[in-house]
């Protein structure tokens, strides 16, 4: 299971974490971890090229992707939102298969 979660302070987010696999098929033909791995990819590409290195902080352990916000403003919550409601849409029909914890 991919488990992501995404944590707040005052409304905003301040950090996401995601890790696992979702298994829901075999490595390389799971479309449900192609689907997350799409969206999470396309977030780190548009954090890297739309915001500024000190806004967020990346950090990618083996097995784990971390984004940390270091200076919230309108453009890293915005992505980071639609990063949350595009998992949001994958976890409504494959529940099995990812989790989405918000801790505020």
């Amino acid at each position: 299971m991919v488990k992501t979660n995404f944590y707040y302070q005052k409304d905003q987010i301040v950090k996401v974490e995601v890790s696992g696999h979702s298994n829901f098929d075999q490595v390389g033909k799971d479309i449900v971890c192609a689907g997350i791995s799409a969206i999470v990819f396309g977030t780190l590409n548009a954090l890297d090229n739309l915001v500024s290195q000190q806004e967020v902080k990346i950090v990618e352990p083996e097995t784990k992707v971390i984004i940390e916000v270091l200076k919230p403003s309108d453009n890293n919550q915005m992505i980071l939102q639609t990063m949350f409601w595009q998992l949001k849409t994958i976890s409504n029909q494959y529940r099995k298969n990812i989790i989405i914890k918000e801790v505020y």
